[in-house]
């Protein structure tokens, strides 16, 4: 009973020296933690406070939340100090969302710790874990429980301050945001280039309390500047408008913003800067280079009085205003140029990619095209006139009606093959025998009159009845050959070209009228129709080859024989017709059959048959509207 009286007194008398201490440094805890500026100096007096209330805690850290990740906030006692112990405990209370014990068992190898998470909007935003010293194992859950019980308890000030501070970057964000969005707006109010800059440019200076903003864009290797806020026309060789382009220039040679003065172990180079800033009696200058795809296009140059510094948030506020309205004002700059420079640009901007690095597909097409370009220029082939062609018999033979009648019989049609004395048809022959009858009759009765008259010796008569006989018997021989003449047959050897007397069968037919043309099936001729832009080339004799439709698979040689100087007109173009003889034949061809022939003129260049069109095209354009 002695020694469990000796135990309790020392633990009373150390319980009386922790309240002692505790009544000592509470106080200065609690100024600090409600004078806290930031978020580490709250986390460290809160931290202290909470550790002086648990009962045994010999340390504590205090991680937030941090990009996705957790990073360490404070720590007690020592402010760096991430014991191993305590990151374990915290991060298994990050994964189970919920409060933690660790090194609550006899056997456990690890110290006591706890850990709590702190939520926000169902989101860990923060976990502190603070480690237990006990003296006897079996007083350790119940140190526990009360470390979790006073942290979360007291995680009120933190999650409050935590909310706090995020309302306050969420404020930030959203001033950012509408600051950047009204002067997006104010840009793209206005068509042209010029007054979309010096929108900017005032807007920028009356929103942002700056007493001058220049807007400037690279030219040729250097800033030019394009508007000066409440300044309608300027001087580009003017002093100050020079010290602006040079510090832009400065600015956008070291791909950074420049705020002079700048601090002593900045490497930066501030001599233009410094300029600006005597020029405005010693204020303070804010250049933010404004990057677009991947270079830099410009920059803008704020400028305020003496006494009167950039803020860091001001300074990031038109950081992102600078690279929100660069590429518009870019944009428009580059579209109001004239057509002749967004040409040039466009072209040394290909020749750029073409010779630099990068771009291989390009490349290639471009050696590609030089490789077709020299061949084209150096290799030549034969020119030749393509002309529209079609085949014809060398003669073409008209039968012809050789008296007015009616068609008996029709034998052949066009598109046969006939032979010479072929019937081709036959006329009716009836009226021609009826005749021939009536003078056969005649003819008999003068000779009995001639008989008489021999016979009675009468001169006179037997003169006047020769005539007669004479007379029937020219009628009786002309009718024998009108006879003749109904039988029509072919005169030599051909193919029958056009006419169909089948569907004619005892029609009539005037004389002379057309009945049947045959074209010989041994001499061809080919008659071409040369458009007059090509006509000057060709000349008899020239060689060349036809190839017809429906032999697509042989090729015939012809010779030009005969040009027609008479233009025709067919399918909006002027035609000549040339003629031309077939050095060889084949049975297969029939006149009539259409295809393609092609005149050889001459050796030349390819680029010189392949621009052809082209090249005279031009010249009667051209020649059309010169004056």
């Amino acid at each position: 009973m002695a020694k469990v009286t000796q135990s309790d007194d020392a633990d009373a008398a150390e319980e009386a020296a922790s309240a002692s201490s505790l009544t000592l440094l509470a106080p200065a805890l609690w100024k600090r933690l409600s004078e806290a500026s930031t978020s580490e100096d709250l986390a460290t007096a809160w931290l202290a406070l909470q550790c002086s209330m648990i009962p045994g805690a010999s340390k504590g850290i205090v991680l937030v939340e941090a990009r996705g990740g957790m990073r360490l906030l404070s720590a007690w006692p020592e402010a760096n100090d991430e014991p191993a112990d305590l990151k374990s405990t915290a991060e298994l209370a990050l994964s189970e969302r919920r409060a933690v014990a660790r090194g609550t068992t006899a056997d456990s190898v690890a110290s006591p710790s706890v850990a709590f998470p702190i939520l926000l909007d169902d989101a860990v935003i923060a976990v502190v874990a603070v480690g237990i010293a006990v003296a006897k194992p079996s007083q350790a859950k119940e140190a526990m429980r009360a470390a979790i019980r006073q942290i979360q308890w007291g995680s009120a000030w933190l999650r409050d301050h935590l909310r706090g501070q995020r309302a306050s970057t969420n404020v930030r964000q959203l001033d950012r945001s509408r600051a950047t969005l009204d002067l997006i707006a104010s840009v793209l109010e206005h068509q042209r280039f010029a007054p979309a800059t010096m929108a900017a440019a005032t807007e920028l200076a009356i929103r942002f309390d700056c007493a001058r903003v220049s807007v400037g864009f690279t030219r040729r290797g250097s800033a030019r500047i394009a508007a000066i806020s409440h300044t309608a026309q300027f001087g580009r060789q003017m002093g100050l408008v020079r010290a602006i382009g040079a510090a832009m220039d400065e600015a956008i040679d070291q791909r950074c913003s420049i705020l002079y003065p700048i601090g002593v172990d900045e490497p930066i180079a501030t001599h233009a800067h410094g300029e600006v800033a005597r020029l405005q009696h010693d204020g303070q200058v804010l250049t933010v280079p404004m990057f677009v795809v991947d270079a830099f296009v410009g920059a803008i140059t704020f400028e305020r009085r003496r006494g009167h510094a950039f803020e860091p948030e001001i300074v990031q506020i038109l950081d992102m205003i600078a690279t929100a309205i660069g590429p518009i004002l870019n944009e428009k700059r580059l579209n109001d140029r004239w057509l002749i420079f967004k040409v040039g640009e466009s072209l040394w901007q290909q020749i750029k990619r073409l010779l630099g690095p990068g771009y291989t597909g390009r490349k290639l097409a471009a050696i590609g095209l030089a490789a077709a370009a020299a061949f084209g220029y150096f290799a030549t082939d034969t020119y030749r006139v393509n002309a529209d062609a079609q085949i014809e018999g060398s003669v073409r033979r008209a039968i012809i009606s050789s008296y007015d009648g009616f068609i008996q019989e029709a034998k052949a049609r066009a598109g046969d093959v006939v032979t010479s004395g072929d019937e081709l048809a036959t006329l009716e022959d009836r009226e021609l025998a009826l005749e021939r009858l009536r003078w056969a009759t005649q003819r008999q009765q003068y000779s009995f009159e001639y008989d008489k008259a021999l016979a009675t010796r009468q001169p006179a008569t037997i003169n006047v009845v020769k005539s007669q006989i004479d007379q029937a018997d020219a009628q009786l021989k002309l009718i024998d050959e009108q006879i003749a003449r109904t039988r029509i047959v072919a005169p030599f050897d051909g193919l029958v070209v056009s006419g169909d007397l089948s569907q004619r069968i005892g029609g009539s037919v005037s004389r002379g009228e057309l009945l049947y043309e045959i074209a010989p099936l041994t001499d061809y001729r080919v008659v071409m129709q040369v458009d007059e832009r090509q006509i000057a080339d060709v000349s008899e004799g020239q060689k060349g080859e036809v190839i017809f439709a429906s032999l697509p698979e042989e090729h015939f040689e012809l010779t030009v024989g005969k040009i027609t100087p008479v233009a025709q007109a067919k399918d909006g173009k002027n035609l000549f017709q040339v003629e031309g003889s077939l050095t060889h034949t084949s049975p297969r061809l029939r006149p009539g059959m259409i295809g393609v022939a092609k005149i050889a003129i001459d050796q030349r260049r390819l680029v010189s048959i392949w621009a052809r069109p082209v090249l005279e095209w031009w010249r009667l354009a051209s020649w059309r509207w010169m004056p």
